[in-house]
């Protein structure tokens, strides 16, 4: 009996081992990088002979801490902050949540270019230069990371780019969060600063699961009341003791932090270190692991997509800017997944692509669909960090602003 059990067991381990190993006989070079991010980062930068910056996020915070009194933790309404104790707190004390902050501090960027910045904040914790307040506001942007342009600093994102077009552009973009946070700010903000425009980016990878996770906070499916606001604008002290707490919380975390790169060091590999490698990969699984990954996401993402409320979230504040004398415009956000990997032939996401493309022109909603622009473009690395996956770099920014300019008559 344990013979046998021993034999069926050998030849399971010779079925998946078998499965890994077409995997990566047919998965191409760019897909077999993806198993380690930043060795593939380092390796591009060096091929453009750039120095990079080989420390972590953490690390970098750690080190603008000790020497700028005005840098602080960053903080954002989404799913990851809300495992801090001081959020879940404030849950259940019904207490008041900012979207972001810190308000009118330095936070450090994600170096997806091996480069950091420092971020500024203005007087609401949005990162944007304080004087767009003392002028109309031609244009609003909502959204997640790709709407904030994670990063990148507050001249190279798309707002950025709007504003050295002339264009008076407020960035409302939370990186992390779903279409119920961006109603939360267009309640709590928009609506007092009556933009001429107001862009809503819709980020095809992950903006679902975000609606899936905040549609259970129920502060923010309140949003949903047109008449429905906790009155951010005029609390801002109470927003500023919360964020005070929320930096204290995640500088503690960091005191034990030991990381300092993000791979400790970089050489260039010959030609047994690079067996070595893939072996090391073949024995651990990765594509295998990497590929079921995938279909169990995409899985998810189809049993996710709440059509009704995503719609009903959307016509609430497309119905409100036009009320405000307004024009709401809806921009579609492809993943890099589509033109970094072997996967991007998903059909789950190319059907909802369409149900929310066929939905926008039955609800008569103006939208710009950059998937259909970037697709068509040869070279669709030059618009990324590195020519690598990402959010876009300051070059593709550039490429959104100009088509919101366009669309807008400006």
């Amino acid at each position: 009996m344990f013979r046998t059990f021993k034999i069926l067991l050998l030849y399971l381990l010779i079925i998946i081992y078998s499965l890994e190993l077409l995997l990566f006989i047919f998965t191409g070079s760019d897909q077999k990088k993806l198993v380690n991010i930043p060795k593939t980062r380092i390796e591009k930068a060096k091929d453009r002979n750039i120095v990079p910056d080989l420390r972590t996020e953490q690390r970098v915070l750690i080190d603008e801490l000790k020497k700028n009194k005005n840098v602080s933790p960053k903080f954002n309404f989404n799913s990851t902050f809300a495992n801090l104790s001081v959020f879940k707190e404030t849950i259940k004390n019904k207490g008041l949540l900012p979207f972001r902050g810190p308000i009118n501090k330095l936070t450090v960027s994600c170096g997806e270019d091996l480069k950091y910045r420092l971020i500024n904040n203005d007087s609401l914790g949005f990162k944007n230069p304080n004087d767009v307040y003392q002028k109309d506001i031609d244009l609003v942007i909502l959204g997640d990371s790709y709407a904030e342009g994670l990063c990148m600093d507050e001249n190279n994102d798309t707002s950025g780019h709007l504003r050295s077009f002339g264009i008076n552009t407020i960035n409302f973009g939370v990186t992390g969060s779903g279409p119920l946070v961006s109603l939360g700010i267009f309640r709590e903000y928009v609506e007092i600063l009556k933009p001429k425009n107001v862009i809503y980016f819709y980020f095809e990878g992950n903006d679902i699961e975000d609606l899936n996770w905040e549609k259970n906070n129920t502060d923010l499916i309140k949003y949903l009341n047109y008449e429905y606001k906790q009155n951010h604008y005029f609390r801002k002290d109470e927003l500023i003791d919360f964020l005070r707490l929320s930096e204290k919380e995640v500088i503690e975390s960091l005191e034990n932090y030991k990381g300092k790169n993000i791979i400790n060091k970089f050489e260039k590999k010959s030609l047994r270190k690079e067996l070595t490698s893939h072996l090391k990969d073949i024995l651990e699984l990765s594509l295998l692991k990497g590929a079921i990954k995938n279909i169990l996401n995409s899985q998810k993402k189809e049993s996710l997509f709440d059509e009704k409320l995503f719609f009903l979230i959307i016509e609430n504040m497309k119905n409100k800017s036009e009320t405000m004398g307004g024009n709401f415009i809806f921009v579609y956000v492809p993943s890099w997944s589509r033109y970094f990997t072997k996967f991007n032939k998903n059909k789950i996401l190319f059907e909802q692509k369409r149900i929310i493309i066929e939905e926008l022109k039955n609800k008569k909603i103006e939208f710009i669909d950059l998937e259909t622009f970037f697709s068509k473009e040869k070279n669709k690395e030059k618009y990324y960090p590195l020519g690598y996956i990402g959010h876009f770099n300051s070059n593709g920014y550039k490429i959104i602003a100009e088509k919101i300019k366009e669309k807008i008559n400006y």
